[in-house]
């Protein structure tokens, strides 16, 4: 059942970063939670609404690098903005500037748990499963706000290593923490198909004479 490489119907979880804008708070999908969202820099700003809106523009991508120019931001602004961009990376397929991304924010802010996570999960995406586990099992310990994401993609890397057991504990564990996922629920609905699938395997060879 080891995975060396992900396979296609494998959905990347990701922990969305924080949007520093002028409103209160927003929700983007079902997958995003609400953020409370601050900030003075209009490119801060522009940035974490592109993450809001899903604009993976180039115009958007510009803005978040004018804002990280700017050497006058505040030390949590820049961090939040880092992560941002690294998430608007990602969905563009920019997997290694996604990295390069979280890592400078991870660099500068190591016990941010929501940069630990995305840098997880980028790195399950670039086939890097061993240092995913690690990021992401650091992300668990420091706290992030969605665990259930860090638990989805810590098992699909522990799946891909061969940890068969660790991967079905930790679909287990992003289900008790959001139930009804549908995401965790075909997982473990895929683990007792494949278990089945040898149980008769088994009984069929012990049938044959």
């Amino acid at each position: 059942m080891s995975r060396a490489r992900l396979p296609r119907r494998f959905a990347l979880v990701l922990a969305f970063g924080v949007v520093l804008a002028d409103a209160s708070a927003w929700a983007q999908q079902s997958a995003q939670r609400p953020v409370t969202v601050i900030g003075r820099d209009s490119n801060v700003r522009r940035c974490g609404q592109a993450l809001a809106g899903n604009d993976l523009s180039d115009g958007a991508m510009e803005a978040c690098d004018r804002a990280l120019r700017n050497g006058r931001l505040e030390r949590e602004e820049r961090i939040v903005t880092l992560v941002n961009r690294g998430v608007l990376h990602l969905r563009r397929r920019e997997n290694e500037a996604a990295l390069a991304d979280f890592d400078q924010a991870v660099a500068e802010d190591p016990e941010n748990g929501e940069a630990l996570l995305n840098r997880g999960a980028t790195l399950v995406q670039l086939g890097q499963f061993g240092p995913a586990i690690s990021s992401l099992t650091e992300a668990l310990g420091y706290g992030v706000t969605d665990p259930q994401k860090a638990y989805f993609n810590r098992a699909a890397a522990r799946e891909a290593l061969g940890d068969v057991r660790g991967a079905y504990e930790d679909y287990s564990t992003a289900l008790e923490i959001q139930p009804g996922w549908a995401l965790a629920n075909a997982e473990l609905a895929r683990f007792a198909r494949q278990r089945q699938a040898h149980l008769a395997s088994m009984l069929e060879d012990d049938a044959t004479p």
